[in-house]
């Protein structure tokens, strides 16, 4: 009779929201979760290679000269972290792979835990986040700016208009108008109706 720590166990197990793969010493696929199950489209572990559900191989990523985080595992005996490339239903997708070493009483390995976390989004993420930070750089720092006219130094040399030196080095856009000093200067009897209504509001 199955206890009841097995029954949660086997609960928790198949409601994980990532990918567990049970794999022994030979590759061999001896348990998986419902997720991978969904991800792999199959619930079959009979003699079944990791590399073969995974990647649609008949030998191991390292024969081909990649990163293998189960042969790394087997070898070293201790936790492995990669991040690898599987394509699924013929969609790229990277994953952050983790296998975990299990053993038996006598210290010999009995099998691997690989768990897989598709982390595309971030990876996606974390480049846009390096597209902007690199396009704030080019904004920060001291910007050579001519004491008469104000236009810009760029880092060729050239010199050109504050809102063209900008609006090539970001998605501002610009819309031109007068401060209250410039229409005083240019317009001197606007700024002064301009006075007036602010006046008979108050």
């Amino acid at each position: 009779m199955t206890c009841e720590r097995d029954k949660i166990g086997c609960n928790v197990y198949d409601n994980l929201s990532f990918s567990v793969l049970v794999i022994d010493k030979d590759y061999r696929v001896l348990s998986m979760n419902k997720k991978a199950s969904e991800l792999l489209k199959t619930d079959n572990t009979t003699n079944v290679k990791c590399y073969s559900l995974t990647h649609g191989r008949e030998r191991c990523c390292s024969d081909y000269g990649e990163i293998c985080p189960l042969r790394e595992c087997i070898e070293t005996k201790v936790f492995v972290r990669t991040v690898h490339k599987h394509i699924y239903d013929g969609k790229e997708i990277f994953e952050e792979i983790t296998a975990t070493p299990v053993f038996e009483n006598n210290g010999d390995l009995k099998y691997i835990v690989e768990e897989l976390r598709d982390i595309t989004k971030l990876l996606k993420l974390e480049t846009v986040i390096n597209s902007l930070r690199s396009e704030l750089k080019t904004l920060q720092g001291l910007l050579p700016i001519c004491s008469s006219c104000k236009k810009v130094r760029d880092d060729k040399g050239y010199w050109s208009e504050v809102e063209k030196y900008i609006s090539d080095r970001s998605d501002a856009k610009f819309s031109h108008s007068l401060c209250p000093d410039c229409l005083k200067e240019l317009y001197p009897e606007i700024a002064e109706r301009q006075e007036k209504k602010k006046t008979e509001l108050k």
